[in-house]
């Protein structure tokens, strides 16, 4: 234990290892309910191993004192492969309830139907300008996380936010936090001062905020306004779902909003200075040279920054001979970040 999890009584982190995709573990945390037990995310199914990853889990359990028949609620921040994958599993093995917002609908759909997400994958890269060549490894990003899902299983306890869980003597509020998942939402505890954070903040890099067709129409917007509203609650310590836990909330939110506001920018002026598609935009901003899974990354990423451009009335798009899209700037105003800039 850290001597951040130290300083949390009924609060212990279990690091899962993932490692898929440079994800190399996540947090679960078991949180202290009398002589039963809530988690929080649950980590990957591994079918490489005999126990399906279930050992390491109950270890750390075990550390907690606890097993695994103790659990009666697992409640996942996001329903990402990385935080969800093991729910399935573990629910047929203890009978617990799982509460998840009830936007996470939209991931089990394209958990369910996976050709039917990669061929709307596939048309929102072509329709973006990625080669032909490349759009099939792009949009099988899905495909490299579904072996490590158990199964597709849905909420039985649906979470819109504010609702108030009283685990172990504590009362949880439910923050809807969207932007990085539509369904992400994050436990914030008033008496201790703590938020447990999902990926909504992490330490040291900045959660990935991307663009798909049928979620949210302008992710980003979602994103930063929801950081801002976590600022103000002004956390003293943030356990997050992966990395250590850290204090200093409001800077490390700061700072994460300091790097999407620049990057704003630098899309906006890359747009002013030539129209251009998104693959031309990420391909200026970001090095060719990276692996399948950044790339689709910066290609998703860029998606993002430019639906804020444009629902801010700054960019707007035309079609090009080739059926590609080009964004093209529409306005030389300002863009108005005064409520999410940062203070410090």
């Amino acid at each position: 234990m850290t001597g951040s999890d130290a300083q949390l009584a009924g609060v212990t982190r279990i690091a899962l290892p993932i490692g898929v995709n440079a994800v190399q573990s996540v947090n679960t945390y078991v949180l202290d309910d009398g002589d039963r037990v809530t988690i929080v995310d649950c980590g990957v199914w591994r079918p490489d191993l005999p126990d399906g990853g279930l050992g390491a889990l109950e270890a750390g359990l075990g550390t907690a004192g606890y097993a695994l028949r103790d659990v009666s609620r697992i409640l996942i921040t996001h329903a990402h492969i990385d935080h969800y994958g093991l729910a399935g599993a573990l629910m047929e093995r203890t009978g617990a309830e799982l509460a998840m917002h009830t936007m996470t609908d939209l991931d089990c759909e394209k958990y369910r139907h996976p050709d039917t997400a990669r061929a709307r994958r596939r048309d929102t890269y072509a329709d973006h300008g990625v080669p032909e060549d490349e759009r099939a490894d792009l949009a099988d990003h899905l495909t490299r996380w579904l072996p490590y899902l158990y199964s597709v299983v849905e909420a039985s306890r649906r979470l819109r936010g504010e609702e108030e869980l009283e685990i172990g003597g504590d009362r949880w509020t439910v923050v809807h936090t969207p932007g990085h998942s539509l369904g992400h939402v994050c436990l914030w505890s008033p008496a201790r001062g703590v938020l447990l954070s999902g990926d909504h903040v992490l330490p040291g890099i900045t959660p990935p905020v991307t663009f798909e067709r049928g979620f949210d129409a302008d992710p980003l917007r979602s994103y930063l306004d929801a950081l801002r509203r976590v600022a103000d609650l002004r956390p003293r310590l943030v356990l997050p779902g992966h990395g250590a836990p850290f204090g200093d909330a409001v800077g490390r939110i700061e700072a994460i909003l300091r790097n999407k506001l620049r990057r704003l920018e630098r899309i906006r002026r890359a747009i002013v200075d030539r129209p251009s598609s998104v693959v031309e935009l990420a391909d200026r901003l970001v090095s060719k040279a990276i692996l399948a899974h950044q790339r689709q990354l910066a290609i998703n990423e860029t998606l993002a920054h430019i639906a804020y451009l444009r629902w801010s009335g700054l960019v707007e798009r035309r079609t090009r001979p080739d059926g590609v899209y080009e964004w093209y700037a529409t306005s030389d105003a300002p863009l108005d970040v005064a409520d999410l800039a940062p203070t410090a």
